[in-house]
Formats: structure tokens, sequence, C-alpha cells
């Protein structure tokens, strides 16, 4: 069994300096063969000849980079390297890179060279599924490793439960003396312990969070089985308690927290043995080489040839330079003691700012002057090494957010140290190239006091310009680690400064570690798919004003600040003394409206919030004697209540009317605010009110109609009772000659007709004492309905009636045959019904009466009354062709019967419908104004309307069916005084007239001898004879009718 375990950390590269770098491998002297994986085996070897035994290292992928960006293998570059030259199989990488990645990675998905990634939750569809290792078993070393990576990431599973639920698979498998298979899959063994089947666990944890590092540490050394080794990169500050590996929980885990460094290797070297169920470290050494000055001892053959190998892939790297997007012309930027960006606005500083501004999505970018070199290019296409030959340093992006007063004391700076001069100077990298912002300043002047800085603008994305700089709004911004890290003073404006609310220093992402240089790759990249040029010339981001001698003043003191504002620490702000303003009821007025018989007792409540960024404290001021406040406000009735910013407090109180005399009162609420929290020099007492208006009034007369109501039931049931009655009679004597020739189906029609209009007293007879609104709405619309039809049905009818008649009688004096069947006289009362139903249906859809109260007095609530009336205009239009269409089915049947006026009583009653017409001409007269005088009083106007419907039904009932009753129940004997009517009226006919009629029926006698018959089984159609022989044959045709 192995008892020591070798680790060796280091973030080295894969080759031994830049491509142009290390160009004769033999030359064991060249400084700029530095660092790389050659190095790291080199260290490696040399151990192991030093008896240390066999090592772990788990290298970075390398994803950036010139080398990387240039080779044609791209990243499987990694593979060739890693894999195939110095028998690594294992690495790690930001697991972006497998879930978000657009490039192609099939080249590094290999099973002898795989990721490691132990809380990543990969999905089973995903190419990368098979390829992902939670944990990593090192048969050489018999370690298990295990990397867990930033825990915000969207594939990501909590980084702490990750990491148990691995330390108990890894015991699980000692256990069970796991061993490795040739596959790759682990055969078990428990028929015996086998000491050298254990598994030690080494934590890689990469996650720059001091909080989570604390707890995952806790939870592995809480573990029955922790893991040997527990090593993170940059969680602490320098001399932490961790910045030596530190044996820790028992003597069983070391725990190491080391800079993370490519020109740095750390050989932890620890040895174990058994204590009991657990291995604990029995000895620790450690040590770090200098691999970016690697000693010469290390430096043996198989260094040489490595260096050889590499040197191989250099060239290939740099013979394929691919082109990532076009630009216009590249100045040079710096040769000898030439600084161009130092002396103000620079393409190259466009450039690389556009591009990490546009990566982030970020509101402003910076880089410092001093790292931006190179010779430029000519217009046209733009190369990966001209990118890396314009900023040769591998820097990756920095964000985070800052308020403006802290961009403008970072740029404040910057402009008042600056020397402006296009040559080397100490302080001319402090001058710092952006995107999306524009500056101007004054070189006249020296830069103290105030500094130089005139204006700053900064790009409004939803504007689509340049606006101010704000003070207190918030910026995102993007540099890049050197400058949020290391570069002088710019580490303070870019973190330890941020103090003011909502500022968030900058950060360098771990699990998305993009250089600078890939970045303006990909935003070439992105220009040349939209076919753009990146345009190259000055944008005048810079302006020198020096006509302008006030310097901008973004910066404020509590000193500063004036009576009515005070210092606010958080914002560096002097900030105005709060009014209270904000601290308001949600009511300024409240009324009640108390009739003067009820219980005198009314609950009220009002909300007072507090919309201000601060606590208030609340009490009761004043209150008026006959407000009572309720228990459900405990909290103000025992003094006072605390509201936070943003709360709200219900004010429930009583009003006693019971001390109110009748009328109108009006009083005022007041409470206390008193403003919480630190505000020196403010006045912070104050009150909030709001009134309470009572106002009582008698009880309310609703003007129902609950006495009258049976008189108008009782009229429409003697209506209807009467309809009902005389359509009996007509029934049962149909057979009759006086009821026959009247045409029973059309009396009975209008006995229904009638039938129907009296039922609409119904709904007239509701109101809101007995039903709710919208029953009271439907009862609204239910009277046009009921007395519409019922109207329409009965005056259609009777036009029927006598329309059949008048058409037979006018055809008998022309001496023609004609038969008018029932069914012809149906088809105006359809017609009309029909017309009334789609008017009365459209109104109904479309403009409802509805159940409204008013008052009958305006302004006077103690009295009011119920009607029905439309919301809209459409009724009146409505009403308007119901009146005309129900009123020309009344004058088409009165002008039936004033042709048929002259007929015997027994067929027509045009007599009788003159006088209806006149009755119902007087009851209107006289009904309509007191309908429109009674509207605001429903117990007249209900009367009224009842008794209308009752006298228009009756009436007609009276005149229709009363003279035909008489006439059955006369004597045999007696004949209607009318019976020889049309021989007296047309005695003066001439004889040659009635001798050629003669003559054509003597004709035609014989034909009419054979028609008897038929005639005979027509007993229901009317049928008029061609001709009769004289002057009693046109009365017998008149009998013929009434049989």
């Amino acid at each position: 069994m192995y008892s020591t375990i070798n680790l060796f950390i280091s973030a080295a590269s894969l080759l031994s300096g830049d491509p142009y770098n290390c160009l004769d491998p033999t030359n064991l002297f060249d400084e700029s063969c530095s660092g790389g994986r050659a190095s790291v085996s080199a260290v490696m070897r040399h151990s192991q000849s030093m008896g240390d035994g066999p090592g772990l290292h788990v290298p970075y992928l390398e994803n950036g980079g010139k080398f990387v960006q240039m080779h044609p293998l791209g990243l499987e570059v990694n593979k060739v390297i890693s894999r195939d030259r110095f028998k690594l199989r294992a690495f790690v990488s930001s697991p972006a890179l497998f879930t978000t990645s657009s490039i192609d990675l099939s080249g590094l998905r290999h099973y002898d060279f795989r990721p490691v990634a132990t809380n990543l939750d990969m999905s089973a569809t995903s190419e990368w599924y098979p390829f992902i290792e939670n944990i990593h078993f090192d048969e050489e070393t018999r370690t298990a490793f295990l990397y867990l990576f930033y825990g915000s990431h969207p594939a990501a599973a909590p980084v702490c439960e990750s990491l148990v639920v691995a330390l108990d698979y890894i015991a699980h498998l000692n256990d069970h003396n796991a061993k490795c298979g040739d596959d790759g899959s682990f055969i078990f063994d428990t028929a015996q312990k086998d000491e050298e089947c254990y598994w030690s666990p080494v934590i890689f944890f990469n996650v720059i969070d001091k909080e989570l590092f604390k707890e995952c540490l806790q939870a592995a050394l809480n573990h029955p089985h922790p893991p040997l080794i527990f090593y993170a990169y940059g969680n602490f500050d320098d001399n932490h308690e961790y910045s030596q590996p530190k044996i820790v929980g028992n003597g069983t885990t070391v725990v190491f927290d080391t800079p993370q460094s490519g020109k740095t290797l750390t050989h932890l070297r620890v040895e174990f043995g058994d204590a009991g169920n657990q291995k604990v470290v029995t000895n620790l050494t450690w040590n770090e080489t200098n691999i970016g000055r690697l000693p010469l001892e290390f430096k043996d053959d198989a260094y040489i040839e490595d260096l050889k190998f590499l040197r191989t892939l250099a060239d290939q790297a740099l013979e394929n330079d691919p082109i990532v997007g076009y630009s216009g012309y590249m100045p040079f930027t710096r040769e000898g003691n030439w600084r161009k960006c130092m002396g103000g606005e620079c393409p190259i500083g466009n450039l690389f700012t556009d591009a990490i501004r546009w990566m982030t999505n970020s509101d402003i970018a910076i880089l410092n002057s001093g790292g931006l070199r190179g010779p430029g290019w000519d217009a046209g296409p733009v190369r990966v090494s001209d990118i890396y030959g314009a900023l040769p340093f591998i820097n990756n992006l920095c964000t985070g957010v800052m308020s403006g007063v802290s961009v403008f004391r970072m740029f404040n700076y910057s402009t008042a140290v600056a020397t402006f001069e296009s040559t080397f100077t100490s302080k001319g990298d402090r001058l710092l190239q952006m995107s999306g912002m524009k500056i101007s300043y004054n070189t006249l002047l020296d830069g103290s006091g105030p500094g130089r800085l005139m204006s700053v603008d900064v790009w409004d994305h939803e504007a689509q310009e340049y606006l101010p700089l704000e003070r207190l709004k918030l910026y995102k911004f993007t540099t890049d680690n050197w400058m949020c890290n290391h570069f002088d003073q710019f580490p303070s404006f870019l973190k330890s400064d941020l103090v003011i609310d909502g500022e968030s220093p900058g950060i360098v992402d771990p699990e998305n570690l993009i250089n600078i240089q890939s970045v303006v790759g990909a935003y070439l990249v992105h220009l040349k798919e939209l076919n753009i040029t990146y345009d190259t010339s000055n944008q005048g981001k810079f302006v020198n004003d020096t006509n302008a001698f006030e310097p901008l003043a973004f910066i404020q003191t509590a000193d500063s600040c004036s009576f009515d504002s005070y210092w606010e620490s958080k914002t560096q702000t002097c900030t105005p003394c709060p009014g209270g303003k904000h601290v308001l009821f949600s009511d300024k007025l409240i009324s009640f409206s108390i009739t003067h018989d009820s219980e005198g007792v009314k609950d009220g409540r009002n909300v007072l919030s507090n919309r201000e960024l601060y606590d208030v404290t609340v009490a009761p001021r004043s209150f008026p004697p006959w407000v009572v406040l309720r228990n459900s406000t405990s909290n103000l009735m025992e003094g006072s209540t605390v509201l936070k910013a943003g709360e709200s407090i219900a004010i429930d109180f009583d009003v006693n009317a019971l001390v109110l005399s009748e009328g109108t009162t009006r009083s005022t609420v007041a409470l206390g605010v008193i403003l919480d929290g630190e505000f020196p020099g403010c006045l912070t007492d104050l009150d909030v009110t709001y009134e309470i208006l009572v106002e009582i009034t008698p009880e309310e007369n609703l003007n129902h109609i609950n006495n009258i109501r049976p008189v108008g039931l009782a009229l429409m049931a003697l209506a209807m009772t009467s309809a009902v009655v005389f359509s009996l009679w007509t029934h049962k004597l149909r057979k009759h000659r006086v009821v026959k020739a009247s045409q029973p189906l059309f009396l009975e029609l209008i006995g229904f007709g009638t039938f129907v209009m009296a039922s609409s007293i119904v709904p007239l007879s509701i109101d809101d004492s007995i039903a709710s609104e919208r029953g009271c709405s439907m009862a609204c619309i239910a009277f046009p309905w009921l007395f519409s039809l019922g109207f329409a049905i009965t005056f259609s009818a009777l036009y029927a009636k006598i329309w059949r008649l008048n058409k037979v009688t006018n055809a008998a004096r022309q001496f023609r045959k004609l038969v008018i069947t029932e069914q012809h006289g149906v088809l105006p009362i359809v017609a009309v019904f029909t017309i009334n139903g789609v008017l009365l249906l459209c109104w109904t859809l479309i403009d409802p009466l509805k159940w409204q109260r008013q008052p009958v007095k305006e302004g006077d609530p103690s009295s009011t009354y119920g009607f029905c009336e439309s919301e809209g205009n459409a009724s009146t239009a409505f009403i308007t062709l119901l009146v005309l269409l129900d009123l020309s089915a009344l004058v088409l049947a009165c002008v039936q019967a004033y042709r048929a006026r002259d007929m015997n009583d027994e067929l027509t009653e045009s007599r009788w419908l003159g006088v209806a017409c006149a009755s119902w001409v007087q009851v209107l007269a006289i009904g309509a104004p007191v309908i429109a005088l009674t509207r605001n009083q429903p117990v007249a106007s209900y009367f009224v309307r009842s008794a209308l419907v009752f006298l228009v039904c009756v009436s007609m009932l009276l005149f229709m069916f009363v003279p035909k009753m008489m006439l059955v129940y006369k004597k045999p004997q007696e004949a209607p005084k009318s019976a020889n009517k049309y021989s007296k009226q047309h005695m003066n006919t001439s004889q040659q007239e009635l001798k050629r009629y003669q003559d054509r029926i003597n004709q035609l006698e014989q034909s009419l001898k054979r028609a008897t018959a038929n005639e005979e089984s027509k007993n229901s159609d009317l049928e008029t004879p061609s001709n009769y022989s004289n002057y009693e044959g046109i009365e017998k045709y008149e009998d013929d009718i009434t049989h």
C-alpha cells in the first residue's frame, strides 16, 4: 500500500512561454523558456528520482492564449500535450466549456483524458455525459480526486452537498476493496480487507468564496471518512491560517489555500497511516519551485526533448494565424519611448474596451494605457497574432458595479495624475482607455484641488445617446484582473472604495476565465458575421476643453451639507432632510351617511402607509369625541407603534352617531409621526391628518308599490280571466252560424293576444321590495316583450280577420271565384310577430332596460324611487320602431274595418272597432301625460300603467266579443236588420246588366250543380261562386258565407 501522496499544484500553461519564445530548446540558459508543462514534468521526475514515489498533477485546460487560438487543432492541442506527451489522464476546466460553449470540442472527448467536475449535474442527453468524471481515480497514486467549482453555474449541484455525497461513495469503495478494472469499472472483493485498495480523497476547491470554503471544509472534516487533502486557490488574503499547508481535523486532513500562479509549482508530500477507522497524517512536507526560472538541475534530457516537441507545436501555431475579422488602419502604438495611448484616445484602446464591454454587456469598460502596444496593422484582415501583439499579457475579465460618484472619483484621479503626453512617463499609464463614455478635461489645470475633469457622459442604451453621469446611478463596469487586483490605486477604486449601496466590487469569475485577447477575437468575429469592418478612427471620447475652468464637483463631505440636509454615509451624499411627505393616509376624507333611526354606531377604517425609505413612529394626536379607536389598533391605543419603511397600518374606528344631531358634522383626526433614524440637524416630528364627515339623514323612503300592487294584479286577473272566458266561449260555439261567420281562429288569437298583453302587468308589479336588482332588471325588459307581442298578436289577428273577409266580399262583388284559406290570414300575424320578436331581441342584447334607483329630489337621498332605464341611446330607436310597427298593425286593422263598414255585424266588427279606437285615443290622451308626470311617483305611475293596460285589453275583448254574444243569444225568429243591405244598396243596377248576368248564370247552372258536392267538402274554406242568377242569389251568397 502507498502511504505517501505526492500532489503537484500549478496553473502552468502548455508552452514554456509565448510561441515566439524558447526558439532554441537546447539552450538551457534561454530565460524565455519559462514555465509550462515541460517544467512541471521535470519537477515531478526529479521528485520521483529522489524517492518520493509517483505523483498526481491535474492540469487546467488551456482555452485561451495565443498558442491555443492559433494552433490548427485548437483546444485539442491540450490532449496532444497533456495526455499524449505527459501521460496525464484528467484535467479541470470551467463547466461552461461543456454546457454552453459554441466551439467544436469533439476532439477533446476521450476516455483516457477526461474532465473532472464533482458537482456538475450533466444532462444524460449531453454529448459530454459519458466523458465527465465526478471523481477521478488515479491508480498509480491510489487517490480519488474531486474538483468543486463555483456553485452559481446553471448546471452546478450544491457544492458542499456534492462533496459529502462523493466522500460517501469513496468510503463505500474502500469498505468493499474496490479496484479499477481495465475498462474503468470497479471490481469488488469483500473476502478480506486489502489495504492496497484504499483510495485517498483529494479535494480541489476552486470556489472563491471564503464563507463557502469554511462551510464545505467543515462538512468534509465532519464526515466519517474525511479527505486526506483539501486545497483551494485564493480564498484568503496573504498570511492567513491556510497560506501554508496545515493539518486539521484530529490529524486527518491537510488544508492549503494558495494564490493561483502559472510560474510556481507547489509540491505537497503527505504521509499517512491508520488510526482506528480513519487515516491520519503522520508527516507533511511541502516546497515551492519557481518554474518560471527552472533551476538547472531539473533540466534533464527529457526536459529538452519535451521542449523540442513543444517547439514543433508552437511553429505549427505560428504557421496557422487565422483571420478573425476586419478593421481600418491600426496605427502603431508603442515604439521606443513612443506611447500613443498615454497621450489620449487611441484606436487600439477603443478596440479592446469596445470588445470587453460588448462581451459583458456593461455600461462602461476601462483598461490602462500602459499595457497596450504593438506595431498595429494595415486596413483589412486582423489576425490572432495582431491581437496578441497589441496586448501580450494574459489577463482575464473583471466585472462589478459602481455608482456615478465612484466613476467620477476614478476618472478624476486618472485625469489629474496623467501627463497626456505620447512619450513614456511614470504616471502616463494611469490614463484610462474607455468605452461607453466621453470625458472632457482641461490640461491647463495642474490637477490639484478639484482636479481637471470637466464633464463625464455615459452612453444610455434606451435613449441611444450620451447622457451626463448621474451621481448615484449604478453602472456596470468591465476591466481586467490586472486593474482590479494589482495596478496601483485602481484596486481601491474598483474594489475597496465601493461602499455606496448597490455597488459591487470587481471580481474575476473563476468559472469564466476568458482572457482579453480571446474577447477581442470573438468581437471581431461577431462584426465579421455582420459584415462590419471595425472603425479605427477617433471617436471623440477625450476632449481637452481649455476654455472650461469649473471642474465637475461630484464629491461631497459631511461638512459640505447645507442646513436642510444631512450626511448619509451609505451614499456619500448630502441628502435632503426627510419631510415625511410620503407618510400618508389612503383617504383624506371619509364620509358616513347614517339614518336617524339606525343603531347610531358606524365602523370605519383608514390605512396609514409609510412610503419613505426609513421607519417612523406613529402616535394619536387628536380625535373628535364621537370617534373611538377599536381594539384592532391596540398598539395605537396603548400610545404609539413603529411603522417600518414600506409598511402600512389600518386605523379602525367607530363613529358614535347617537351624540350627533341631524345634519352634517365634519372633524379632523390627527396622528403624530416621528421619523426614526439618524437625521442630524433635521426636524423629525410632524402631523398627518384626515377628515371624517358624518351626515345624519332621516330613514330612507324607497317608495315601494306594496300597497297598490294587489290592485294592479286584480286588474290583470280580471283582464286575463275575460280573455280566457271569451276564448273558451268562442271555441265552444265555433260551429254556430254567427261565430263561424266571425272566423273563430282569429277570435281566439285576439283573446290570446289580450291575455299576453294583460300579463305585462306582472313585470310592472315587480320592484326591489320583492326582487333583487337583477330580478328587477329582468322585469324591466319583460314588460315590453309581453305588451308588444300581445298587442301585435291582437291587432294583426284583427287585421287578418277583416282583410280575409274583405277579400272574399270584393271578389263576390266582381262575380269571380276566390279561395282565401285561414293559412293565408295567419301570414300577416306571423310577419308582425316575427318583426316584433327580432326588434325586442336586439333591444335586449344591445341596450337592455336596467333597474335603477335615484332620489325623488336631487340631493335628497332620504326619498328614492326605482325605475327602468337603458344606459345607451339605442333604446329610443328600438322603442320608436316597435311603436311604429304596432301602430301600423292597428292602423291597418282600422283601414280594413273601415272598408267593411257596410257589411253585416255578424261578419265584421268595424263599428265596434271604431268605438274601441275612439276610447283608446281618449285613454292615451289622458294616460300618457299622467305617466310622464308621475314618473318619480312609483305608486301613481304603477296604477296608471296597469289601468291603461287593463283598459286596452278589456275594451278590445268587450267590443269584439259582447256584440257576437248578443247576436248568438237573440231569438231565432229575429233577423238581422241589415240582412238586405246589399239588395237595397244595389237596386239601381241597370236591367240590361242584370239580363246579361242572368244569361250567363243560366249557362253555368248545370256546372254549379255538379260542383255542389265538392263545395260541401270545403267546410273551412271560403269560396266565391262564379255568379248568381239574381239579387236573391247575392243574398244567398251572404247566407253561404254565414254557413
